[in-house]
């Protein structure tokens, strides 16, 4: 293992951030191959795994803000890979036959991103990686 390039390596901010650049840099390069950003083939697992999932619902599953999931469901429905509908207050998201057709290219995008990074830390060091940064999320949530 190499030394630590930066004077800020003991900082939980910095780590973290250099941490998340890292990894989505290579999630954007696996999910680009199904024509995608990371957060977009999030956003459809979820509806393609819940029709008639709410936008908040979907907030709380990828863990972004309801402004965000709006924005994306706007540019994936204009690509017709979700449908909206409204009853009453509530609205609705469904996949679409184009996001089915596109599942496939995500589930291999998904393996591939766990692969190389597998192969980078080590299955172990990495899946510990992703329950700590977890668990650590949603303690400070709970008091921010």
């Amino acid at each position: 293992m190499s030394e630590p390039k930066s004077p800020y390596c003991n900082c939980l901010y910095h780590a973290a951030n250099a941490m998340a650049r890292s990894i989505s840099r290579l999630a954007e390069e696996e999910f680009a191959k199904a024509d995608l950003v990371p957060t977009q083939a999030f956003i459809l697992m979820s509806v393609i795994n819940n029709p008639g999932i709410t936008a908040g619902d979907i907030a709380r599953q990828v863990e972004l803000s309801p402004s965000n999931i709006t924005r994306m469901l706007d540019k994936l429905e204009a690509r017709d890979l979700v449908s909206r509908s409204t009853e009453g207050k509530l609205s609705r998201v469904y996949p679409t036959p184009a996001s089915l057709q596109v599942e496939p290219l995500i589930k291999a995008a998904w393996g591939r991103m766990y692969a190389r990074y597998s192969q980078m830390l080590g299955k172990e060091n990495g899946a510990a990686l992703a329950q700590d940064l977890t668990k650590a999320s949603s303690m400070l949530d709970q008091q921010i």
